[in-house]
């Protein structure tokens, strides 16, 4: 499935921010050195072996300020060890630079061989020459890295006196050390909900609540507006959400994409009651498919992407690693009762390639919710046998009269007819007890469900199901249900 291009539009701004350059981790760094970040998605197949990670753009550039003024031709001892899971490969090489303030004089300085390559801790000599190296000189460390885990690493420059002191580590000759965050790791893409809308089925449509009541930002009865929600990068979803974030690197050094990632066969799921996007034959292909559908626009005016599949709890989009910044719209079937129903959804992740990528699913993250603006009320079993009195109370202790409308289910091979009693009024601060036998006549067996529609807040409206028997005088009352919530 193609996605509209406008959808394309937002996530395409916000990819200027992915790909923003790191020139160094500087464990001399004020207010500390900031990690390099890495995917945390990479594979590392044999930790003996490790995966090599690409220097690209100098971001695994490790550097330090010397920390210590020398003499002329004065020779020192440097160790830079890095947490176990980071290696030094070979080809590195270390260079010193100016640093800032007022720098000490270069001529004649050198770097000894390096010791350690392969491992994570190497140890050479400074020698500063017919010049005098100040603490205010760097020294910096370049070259590819290898990793043996996904986890967060720190590292550390340390001078030392001797070249065999440097080579134990330890306190015994230490001149000065130095320590920071030098690698992390961070899922490389992210859903977030920037606005958990909702909508609500409005009691006084007719039927009720076969429409939504009319309210920003849709403004209209027929559309709701579930939330709007940003799949992304991880950079481009903090910028969606006001802040920033670092996009993680791949083993080459290049900014992680959706695409490098994610399979075309990665999906989004919603989870929640689309039944009123029905067919009027009960099936969710066709036109059903078009009710439930991301826009671009928050009153959900366009229908920019259908839903690839629906059912009457789910909708599913066939989004691949498309990113995706839209409003979750739907609009149910004219004239079909809007049932109450929260709304979830989840980002169903599959790799590219399980031997490079091991990516995860999702949420399930909360979007908006569809509440009804009046009261619902069902007797799940109501009786009319020989000798009985079925009753149906309707309560209202609000101070507005309020009109009510009965509706009956039935088993198969049964059937309904609604009497007089189906329809009325709650009189303000008062009650009404109807006769089953006026709510509804049944055809076969003598029972069924009974549904009562008040247009009026749940909090002022009650009822009960009471049957009686006429003889013996034994009473059985039931409070009728409110949907959801038994």
């Amino acid at each position: 499935m193609t996605l509209n291009k406008k959808i394309l539009a937002a996530a395409i701004v916000g990819g200027l921010f992915a790909t923003a350059a790191q020139a160094q981790v500087n464990l001399s760094a004020s207010g500390g050195s900031t990690p390099v970040t890495f995917a945390s998605e990479l594979v590392i197949s044999n930790p003996t072996d490790g995966l090599a990670l690409t220097n690209a753009a100098n971001a695994l550039d490790l550097a330090a300020n010397l920390r210590y003024n020398f003499s002329e031709n004065e020779v020192r001892y440097a160790r830079v060890e890095c947490s176990s899971n980071v290696r030094f490969l070979a080809g590195s090489a270390v260079a010193l630079g100016a640093g800032t303030g007022v720098p000490g004089d270069l001529t004649g300085a050198t770097i000894g061989a390096i010791n350690g390559l392969g491992t994570n801790v190497i140890t050479f000599s400074i020698t500063s020459g017919t010049g005098l190296l100040k603490s205010v000189n760097t020294l910096t460390i370049n070259g590819n890295r290898n990793i043996t885990a996904t986890t967060a690493g720190s590292c550390s420059y340390s001078l030392y006196d001797q070249p065999s002191q440097a080579a134990a580590g330890g306190t015994a000759g230490l001149i000065t050390t130095v320590s920071g965050n030098y690698i992390t790791f961070a899922q490389s893409y992210g859903l977030a909900v920037l606005n958990p809308r909702g909508a609500v089925a409005n009691v006084e449509a007719s039927p009720s609540f076969s429409r939504f009541v009319s309210a920003a930002p849709t403004s209209s009865v027929d559309r709701g507006n579930l939330g709007s929600i940003v799949f992304d990068t991880r950079a481009n979803v903090a910028v969606a959400q006001g802040t920033t974030a670092t996009q993680p690197r791949l083993a080459n050094g290049v900014a992680a994409t959706l695409a490098d990632l994610l399979d075309a066969d990665s999906t989004h799921s919603i989870a929640g009651d689309f039944s009123a996007a029905a067919n009027s034959n009960g099936t969710f292909s066709g036109a059903a498919l078009s009710r439930v559908y991301f826009s671009v626009n928050a009153d959900c005016s366009t229908v920019d992407v259908a839903a690839n599949a629906v059912t009457a709890t789910s909708a599913r989009f066939d989004t691949g690693p498309t990113a995706v910044n839209a409003s979750l719209c739907y609009a149910p079937r004219t004239g079909v009762a809007i049932p109450a129903s929260g709304y979830a959804q989840t980002f169903n992740a599959v790799s590219t390639d399980t031997a490079l990528y091991s990516v995860t699913s999702l949420g399930p993250v909360t979007l908006g919710s569809i509440t009804r603006n009046g009261t619902s009320l069902q007797a799940p079993f109501v009786q009319l046998p020989a000798g009985w009195l079925s009753r149906v109370v309707l309560t209202n202790t609000g101070t507005v009269a309020r009109p009510y409308t009965i509706a009956a289910q039935t088993e198969a091979g049964t059937t309904a007819a609604l009497g007089s009693a189906a329809t009325g009024t709650i009189p303000a601060g008062g009650t009404i007890v109807l006769s089953v036998s006026d709510i509804v006549t049944f055809t076969g067996n003598s029972r069924g469900t009974l549904v009562a529609t008040v247009a009026g807040p749940t909090n002022d409206i009650q009822g009960l199901y009471q049957i009686v028997n006429g003889v013996t005088g034994s009473i059985a009352n039931t409070a009728m249900q409110r949907p959801g919530t038994n």
